[in-house]
Order: C-alpha cells, then sequence, then structure tokens
C-alpha cells in the first residue's frame, strides 16, 4: 500500500507540468516497469524533439527488478520518456544521400539483452551499412524526417547473419606481381678480355634463350590457381604447393611444374600408403582432362599428367614437404652470385643433350644436378664463390671469385669427372665432401643406409641420397665417361658445341 501511495503521489504531483499526451506515455513507462512479466514497451523520443512513438515487443519477459520505481527521481526535468527502462532511441541520422536498404525488419536487434542495449544506444554499425533494417525515411521541408519513425510495426528478429566473405582461395601475389627471374640484361663483367670470353658469351646467350619467361611463369601460375580451387572444392583440406625450379629460379622454358600436395599425415599409416591412396583419389579428376595421367610408385610416388592446353607437364608428390624447404634454399643460393643460374641451366641443358637427367632411367634428376653446380661452387673454386646451406639466407662476407662463366663450366666438368665417388659424398648442407660412410649412418627419419651406392648427393633437410636413382654400374659409367669426354673437348676447343654430343662418323 505504501508503494501505491507514493506512486499515486508522485504522478499527481506531476500533473500540473505535463500534457496529457506526455501523461500518458509516462504512466504506460511506469506502469510497464512495475509490471513483471508484461510485454516491453520501448519509447521512441521522436526525431529533433518531436512526439514520440511506442513500440511493443511481443513475447519477451523482462527479468525481474529489486527496485522497480528507482527510475522516477529522474523524471524532474528530463525529455519525456528519457527515464523509460530500456527505452528505444533513434539512430544517428544518415546522411541525406546515403542509400536506404532493402530489408523491411523494423529493428536491428538480436535477441540478447546486450545486443539490444548496444543498438538502442545507436551503435549498431552493421545495420548503418545496410546489411538490417530498412528506415525508408525521406527528409521534409522543415528538416525533419517522416515515414521511418512514425510507423508502429511488429518486433521481428533479426535475420541470420549472412556468411562471412570466403578468403581468397589462391593467392594472387604470384598473378600480380612481375615475375623477378627472368633476366634480360648482361652483367658488366661477363666478358674480361681473355681467351674464354667467346665461350662465355655463348653460355650466356644459351641461357637466355633457355631460362623460364614470365608468360610460362604465368600458365603455370594459372594452372596451379585452377588446380587449387577445383582440388579445394573436392578435398577442402587438401593444401596444394608450387615447389621446384618453378619457385626457385632455376627454371627451363621446358621445364615440368612441381607440386606438393598435403595431407595431414596419419601416424598409424605408412607415408608412403598414405601418398598412394590420396594421389590415387586426385587421379581419378585428373584423367577427365588428361586420359595419359599416370601415377609412378616409386618410393616417393609422382603422379604425372600434362595439360594440353599450355603445354605444361606436371609432376605431382603428396606430403613430400621437404620440396618446400629446399626450393627456398634454391632460391637464396640463384640470387647470391649471377653466375650460379647460367651455370645450373647448362649444365641441365648439357645432362638432357647426353641423355643423364632421367631418373627413371636410372641416371640423375634435375635437383641432383643443381645440387652439384652448388657443391662445386662451394668446394671446387678457390676463394668458394658460395657458402654452405646454413649460411645461404644471410648477409655473409666472402672474397670475391672473378673466375668466368666459361672456366667454371670447364673446371665443374673436369671436377666430377676426377671425383671419389667410392668414398665421398656431395654435400650442399656441409659445403664440403663427406665420407659415404658417415652419410650412411646419419640419424634421419628417411635415410636408408642401402640407398647409398655408386653416386652419392646429399639432400641438405632429409639427409637422403638424391641420387639413389644411380644404382646400375652401366648408368653410373656412362656419367662420369660423359663427364670425362665433354671436359676434354671443351678445353681443346673452347667452343660450345664441343661440349655436346658429337656425330657419328
Amino acid at each position: 500500500m505504501r508503494k501505491q501511495s507514493l506512486f499515486l503521489l508522485t504522478l499527481l504531483s506531476r500533473l500540473l507540468r505535463r500534457t496529457p499526451s506526455d501523461l500518458t506515455v509516462e504512466t504506460q513507462g511506469i506502469e510497464a516497469s512495475m509490471n513483471e512479466g508484461a510485454p516491453m514497451i520501448y519509447h521512441g523520443s521522436g526525431a529533433f524533439g518531436g512526439p514520440g512513438q511506442m513500440f511493443m515487443m511481443g513475447g519477451q519477459e523482462r527479468p525481474a527488478r529489486p527496485y522497480p520505481l528507482d527510475g522516477l527521481p529522474g523524471l524532474a526535468g528530463s525529455p519525456a520518456g528519457l527515464a523509460t527502462p530500456r527505452r528505444w532511441q533513434p539512430r544517428r541520422e544518415r546522411h541525406p544521400n546515403a542509400k536506404a536498404s532493402g530489408d523491411s525488419t523494423a529493428f536491428g536487434y538480436d535477441s540478447d539483452d546486450s545486443s539490444l542495449s548496444s543498438n538502442a544506444s545507436g551503435s549498431n554499425k552493421s545495420g548503418e551499412k545496410g546489411e538490417e533494417s530498412s528506415r525508408n525515411t525521406e527528409r521534409t521541408s522543415n528538416g525533419h524526417y517522416a515515414g521511418g519513425y512514425g510507423q508502429v510495426r511488429e518486433w521481428r528478429g533479426r535475420r541470420g547473419r549472412d556468411a562471412r566473405p570466403q578468403r581468397r582461395i589462391a593467392p594472387e601475389r604470384y598473378l600480380n606481381g612481375s615475375y623477378p627471374f627472368q633476366v634480360k640484361f648482361t652483367p658488366d663483367d661477363l666478358l674480361n678480355g681473355s681467351k674464354w670470353d667467346t665461350l662465355s658469351q655463348e653460355i650466356w646467350d644459351k641461357f637466355i634463350k633457355s631460362q623460364q619467361t614470365e608468360e610460362t611463369f604465368r600458365k603455370k601460375m594459372n594452372l596451379w590457381r585452377y588446380l587449387f580451387i577445383t582440388i579445394k572444392t573436392i578435398f577442402p583440406r587438401y593444401g596444394l604447393y608450387v615447389v621446384g625450379s618453378t619457385m626457385s629460379g632455376f627454371g627451363l622454358d621446358s621445364s615440368d611444374m612441381d607440386l606438393c600436395l598435403y595431407v595431414r599425415p596419419v601416424d598409424e599409416l605408412d607415408p608412403r600408403a598414405h601418398a598412394l591412396l590420396h594421389l590415387n583419389y586426385i587421379l581419378s579428376y585428373i584423367r577427365s582432362f588428361d586420359p595419359n595421367a599416370e601415377l609412378i610408385q616409386a618410393k616417393v610416388p609422382i603422379l604425372k599428367f600434362r595439360d594440353a592446353r599450355n603445354g605444361l607437364q606436371v609432376d605431382l608428390n603428396c606430403n613430400n614437404v621437404v620440396g618446400i624447404r629446399n626450393t627456398n634454399l634454391l632460391h637464396c643460393y640463384s640470387r647470391l652470385d649471377w653466375r650460379v643460374r647460367p651455370l645450373v641451366a647448362l649444365t641441365k641443358l648439357w645432362a638432357q643433350a647426353h641423355d643423364i637427367n632421367d631418373a627413371r632411367h636410372r641416371t640423375l634428376s634435375s635437383y641432383s644436378l643443381t645440387l652439384m653446380v652448388i657443391h662445386f661452387l662451394q668446394c671446387g673454386t678457390n676463394p668458394p664463390i658460395l657458402p654452405r646451406a646454413c649460411e645461404a639466407g644471410g648477409d655473409t662476407r666472402r672474397q670475391h671469385n672473378r673466375t668466368t662463366l666459361a672456366e667454371l663450366f670447364l673446371h665443374m666438368l673436369r671436377y666430377y669427372a676426377e671425383f671419389p665417388y667410392d668414398k665421398m659424398a656431395i654435400s650442399v648442407r656441409a659445403g664440403a665432401r663427406v665420407p659415404v660412410g658417415v652419410c650412411r649412418s646419419a640419424r634421419a627419419h628417411k635415410n636408408d643406409p642401402h640407398q647409398w651406392k655408386l653416386l652419392c648427393v646429399e639432400e641438405p633437410f632429409d639427409l637422403t641420397n638424391t641420387a639413389r636413382s644411380v644404382y646400375d654400374p652401366e648408368s653410373f659409367d656412362k656419367i662420369v665417361s660423359t663427364f670425362r669426354a665433354s671436359a676434354a673437348r671443351l678445353a681443346a676447343s673452347r667452343t660450345l658445341a664441343a661440349a655436346w654430343p658429337q656425330p657419328q662418323r
């Protein structure tokens, strides 16, 4: 009874100051605060001080308040409706040219109280971007807005939030950025006036004509992007990486494109069996555009297929993530000295001409040839041109070696013509010759002592033998004899044609 008496006295004391319409509004607001469980009423004071409107929120109950009349003292001297609990206030006015949203939802409220309070204070930024309610307001001649706040609408919960925009699947930086590897200018110290200038110029010209062009690089990146998006659509958990000479800087215009399919490894499953399982999944899709696609079940399984549209040969492996690391390492080496890339390119072309650049035919892979050239520039020159692997990414100070490009190619042929293959292994990691016995006993997850046989080239990261395909004595003798014969002919004539296979008489 005491609360009701206080309510009546307070209401009567304000009667002389209020208009009937204001009194009605405040009475309803106070009654709403006292009546627990009644429909909630939000008072909207009109824009620019105009008359307010009431919006009923049906089907919602307010939790019990311990002090139902604690809002009454604030009535004195305050505009109509500002002390009503859980009031709705208009959002900040838009610019007259702001684009109205097409949604007919009355409010942008969530069903939780925190969202109601934040939106009531005008902090709903998503609504201002046109994702929520439509006010459909029009400015009148006296500067007021009409039509949006003057309509009583049934309250509806906000529609489910739209899914966040999908992240860009394939990075565009490789497609939009300029290709940094194509050389278009001749270095100043290519020629020094010596007897080797003619051969150096021949080597440089052959490199310029055979290097991977920007057009080929973009074709490979577009193919990778297409495969990436398609594979991610079918197998969302797969990752696809471009590795090998395409990204390291040692690519030729005729080089294959190497891709690494990454799948989360399973501890209980053999890595090779796991790779074959997933490559078989991809094979069924690849054969839809290349019926001649082939899965080579080697120690590291490779799926070989051809993109007939761009004329690209692709080698796809699964979970051979060491390729990502050694691609970065070779990229660092390619930028340390301008002579590195021409020597690697020329060595690949020379090996292809002599038919000793195919691991499937028990000869050297392109990766092994690249490591052999880098090792020669570490150990076969004085002073060394390249550092060991752990120093390739840093700024190391080395004595400058001014040996010409022609002399370096000749010395490299001689280096491997006389190399002690039965005792030593080629190691870029150590930047030195390493005893074969040490390589066999190295404790590494993938290292197999039986793979260190005739020709040994240590992989810098997993310590395996990248030249393990050379296990046949006949193939090994062919490789060594090719180094010896080419070095002898090149030293005698100092012309690049002498290093290439000679026609049969």
